[in-house]
C-alpha cells in the first residue's frame, strides 16, 4: 500500500469515526440512579458494575487483538468489533433483565477492544510524514470529543428514560457503515509484512522491570479511585437533593471537555511543572473531588468538575510517558500494554473497591465515596512528590561522588 494515497476527506472521516466510542464506556454512568430503581433486587455495587463491566473485556481483547487480526485481517477485525459494539451497546434500550444487560456490556467491551489499538496503529499504514502526525492528533481529539459528546447526550436522554441513554451506541453502527464503504482492505500489505517477519523473529524478547509493574499497579489503584467521579456523582446530587440535579450530565461533559483542551496544552504544561507534573495532577484531581463532595450546589460541583479536568488531562500522558522512559529498551509496547491492563482492571474493580472502603468506614453514601477517593488521591500526590524528591536527591549525591572521584 502506498502511504498518503488515502487523502480524501470521506476516507479520513470514516477512519477517524471508529475512535468516537473508544472511551465511552463511562458515558452512561449518569443512568446509575435510575437503573437502581429498575434493578431493585441488585445491590448498588452490582448496578455500578454495569458501567465498568466492559473494561474487563476491553482489556482482554486489546491483548487478543493481534491474534484476531491474523485470522480475519485488519479491516474485518475493525468491522466485526464495530458491529459487536453497536449491537450489544443498544441492548439495554430494550431490556430490564440485569443479566442480559451485564452480558451486553461485556460484549460491548470485547467489540471496542478488538479495534482499540488498530485505531492508532493503522494510521502508520495509511499515512506518513506530516499527514501521519496530523492524523495521530486528530485521532486523539476525536476520542476525547466522542467521550464529551456521548456523556452530554446520555445526560440529556436520561431525563426521559435511562434506556434511551444507551442509544449513543448507534454511533458504532454509523461508523461501521462509513468504514465498510470508504476504508479498503489492507491485506495487500501481507507480502510486505512477511518480508520483515524474519527480522522480527530475530529481535530480542521484550521484558519489563519492577518500575513498570509497580506503576501499572499504581494506575490500577488510581483508576479505581478516579472512577468514583463517574460512578457516584449522579447518585450524590440525588442524595443531596440539589436543585437542577439533572445538570450533572452536562457537568461531567465539562470535565471531559476541559480534559480535551488541557491535553492539547500538555506539552506546555509539562515545561512549566517539570518533574512535579505527576504529583500535581494527583493533587488537582484530589482537590477537585473534595470540592465536589463538599459542594453546596450544582454551580460549585460544575466548577469542581472543570478543575478536575485540568488534572485529568495530564495524568495519563505523564504516567504513560514516565513508564516509557523507565521501561527496558525495546520494551515500550509491552510496558504500555501492561499499563493499559492496569487502567482497565482498575476501572472494572472500582465499584467493588469503593464498596469495600464504604464498608470499612461504615459509610456507603456517594458523598463519602467521592470524599475518600479525593483524600486518597491527595495522599498519592504527597507520595509521588516525596518519591520524586528522594530520587532527585539520590541522583545529586551520585553526581557529587562521581565528581569527587575525578582526578584533580
Amino acid at each position: 500500500m502506498t502511504k498518503n494515497r488515502y487523502s480524501s476527506s470521506m476516507f479520513k472521516l470514516a477512519f477517524l469515526s471508529i475512535s468516537l466510542l473508544l472511551t465511552s464506556t463511562a458515558s452512561i454512568s449518569i443512568t446509575i440512579p435510575k437503573m437502581q430503581e429498575t434493578f431493585v433486587n441488585q445491590s448498588a455495587t452490582a448496578v455500578e458494575a454495569l458501567v465498568t463491566a466492559s473494561n474487563i473485556t476491553v482489556m482482554i481483547f486489546v491483548l487478543l487483538s493481534p491474534f484476531i487480526v491474523k485470522v480475519f485481517g485488519t479491516r474485518k477485525t475493525v468491522l466485526i468489533g464495530l458491529l459487536l459494539a453497536g449491537v450489544s451497546g443498544v441492548v439495554p434500550m430494550f431490556s430490564d433483565n440485569y443479566g442480559l444487560v451485564y452480558i451486553s456490556r461485556l460484549i460491548l467491551g470485547a467489540g471496542l477492544g478488538m479495534f482499540n489499538s488498530l485505531a492508532v496503529s493503522l494510521i502508520n499504514d495509511f499515512w506518513s510524514g506530516d499527514t501521519r502526525n496530523k492524523m495521530l492528533g486528530f485521532q486523539s481529539a476525536v476520542q476525547s470529543i466522542g467521550q464529551t459528546v456521548t456523556t452530554f447526550i446520555a445526560g440529556i436522554l436520561v431525563n426521559y428514560n435511562w434506556h434511551t441513554s444507551y442509544s449513543i451506541y448507534f454511533l458504532a453502527l454509523a461508523s461501521f457503515i462509513l468504514f465498510l464503504i470508504y476504508v479498503p482492505d489492507t491485506t495487500s500489505d501481507t507480502d510486505k509484512n512477511d518480508s520483515v517477519s524474519t527480522e522480527q523473529l530475530n529481535k530480542p524478547k521484550q521484558s519489563i522491570n519492577s518500575y513498570v509493574i509497580l506503576s501499572s499497579f499504581g494506575l490500577l489503584i488510581s483508576f479505581a479511585l478516579l472512577m468514583a467521579l463517574f460512578l457516584k456523582s449522579a447518585g450524590f446530587v440525588v442524595e443531596e437533593k440539589f436543585e437542577n440535579a439533572s445538570f450533572i450530565g452536562t457537568a461531567l461533559s465539562i470535565y471531559t471537555l476541559v480534559g480535551f483542551l488541557g491535553s492539547l496544552l500538555y506539552g506546555y504544561i509539562v515545561k512549566v511543572t517539570k518533574q512535579y507534573t505527576f504529583a500535581l495532577s494527583y493533587a488537582i484531581i484530589g482537590a477537585s473531588f473534595l470540592i465536589i463532595a463538599l459542594a453546596p450546589n450544582m454551580t460549585v460541583i460544575t466548577f469542581g468538575m472543570a478543575f478536575g479536568g485540568i488534572g485529568g488531562s495530564v495524568f495519563l500522558p505523564i504516567a504513560f510517558g514516565t513508564i516509557l522512559e523507565k521501561a527496558p529498551s525495546q520494551a515500550g509496547n509491552l510496558a504500555i500494554s501492561i499499563a493499559m491492563v492496569g487502567t482497565n482492571l482498575g476501572t472494572y474493580l472500582s465499584p467493588y473497591l469503593l464498596a469495600a472502603l464504604g464498608n470499612l468506614f461504615g459509610n456507603n453514601s456517594s458523598k463519602f465515596s467521592i470524599l475518600i477517593s479525593g483524600v486518597l488521591m491527595l495522599a498519592l500526590a504527597v507520595f509521588y512528590f516525596l518519591i520524586r524528591n528522594i530520587f532527585k536527591q539520590t541522583s545529586e549525591v551520585k553526581i557529587e561522588v562521581l565528581n569527587l572521584k575525578q582526578p584533580c
